[in-house]
């Protein structure tokens, strides 16, 4: 009878429509109660699911939103806010990558134009040049290394004709990833109150982009250099993400920020035994020093099964 009544109570949270907007009122729903699917991945007893193994205290962590979940079972293995709507800034650009993979050829040539440049001068970029025609494939590498706004535009002219329609398609592949709390209006992740997503679904993102074959390697990669496709102009790319190159269990991430975002950090890490975990942390004060103490919390607090 208990079993019956969870699955029609976790039933009826699958049902709740997703905010529409970060004004929209229903968004405080999401910050009180999970999602059922995120409900199901922090109560259900799942096969190969790390274990507490000592009663350590969470570190403080001040991000409005955050979320660590073990990549072999699926469970949450701590959470704050998991289905709550944010800004997500940067992390944007996963999902910006992924749709890119999904509609064109890595070996296209793409010309730089002025509203890529424009977006360049806001936060990050690549440094393009009006005109400039470079591969696809170095616009991905721009957009994870880098965090490059002018690459993200490139990238959705090219696919889509604009970022308007781009952004159309980008929702289309948030849905066929299943992420409940995410919708985008541009790829970059510019703020914008119709451009959201919660930690759980951004976790879910990078899982997608993390175990992408060429995706995978920009997002562990700490630099690179890139030319146009005559050869006369270099970028060089560095990472974004500080941890990358501080600690040698972090496999590969993604970083954003913006005023209304505040600090947004997204890290695959892997235990002594090189079992990974996602942990994404969403309007954090100091994401870096949070998700070194987070990532130390759970290595030292959860074990897994050996055999």
């Amino acid at each position: 009878m208990i079993a019956q009544l969870l699955a029609i109570f976790v039933g009826s949270l699958l049902s709740i429509p997703a905010p529409q907007s970060l004004n929209d009122p229903g968004k405080f729903v999401t910050e009180i109660i999970p999602e059922g699917r995120v409900l199901d991945a922090q109560t259900e007893k799942r096969e190969g699911a790390p274990v507490r193994s000592n009663s350590s205290e969470l570190p403080n962590i001040s991000a409005e939103s955050f979320v660590v979940v073990d990549v072999g079972s699926g469970s949450v293995i701590a959470a704050r806010n998991p289905s709550a709507v944010h800004p997500v800034a940067s992390l944007t650009k996963l999902l910006t990558a992924l749709t890119v993979m999904q509609s064109a050829n890595l070996d296209d040539v793409v010309e730089i134009g002025p509203n890529a440049i424009k977006a360049g001068a806001s936060g990050s970029g690549m440094q393009l040049k009006l005109g400039e025609k470079i591969r696809l494939q170095d616009l991905i590498a721009g957009l994870l290394i880098n965090s490059a706004n002018d690459s993200a535009v490139a990238l959705a002219e090219h696919v889509s004709g604009s970022e308007a329609k781009f952004a159309e398609k980008m929702n289309k592949v948030a849905g066929d990833y299943a992420l409940a709390r995410t919708h985008v209006v541009n790829a970059t992740g510019f703020d914008n109150a119709e451009h959201f997503s919660s930690s759980y679904d951004m976790g879910l993102l990078l899982l997608h982009a993390w175990r992408d074959p060429v995706l995978g390697i920009y997002l562990r990669s700490s630099s690179l250099t890139v030319k146009s496709v005559d050869g006369t102009i270099k970028h060089y790319l560095k990472t974004t993400n500080r941890l990358l190159g501080e600690r040698t269990d972090v496999l590969a991430g993604k970083t954003g920020f913006t005023d209304a975002a505040g600090q947004s950090l997204a890290i695959v890490a892997e235990n002594e035994d090189g079992r990974p975990v996602i942990a994404v942390l969403l309007g954090s004060k100091d994401r870096f020093g949070e998700m070194d103490h987070l990532l130390n919390w759970v290595f030292k607090t959860f074990s897994w099964n050996k055999t």
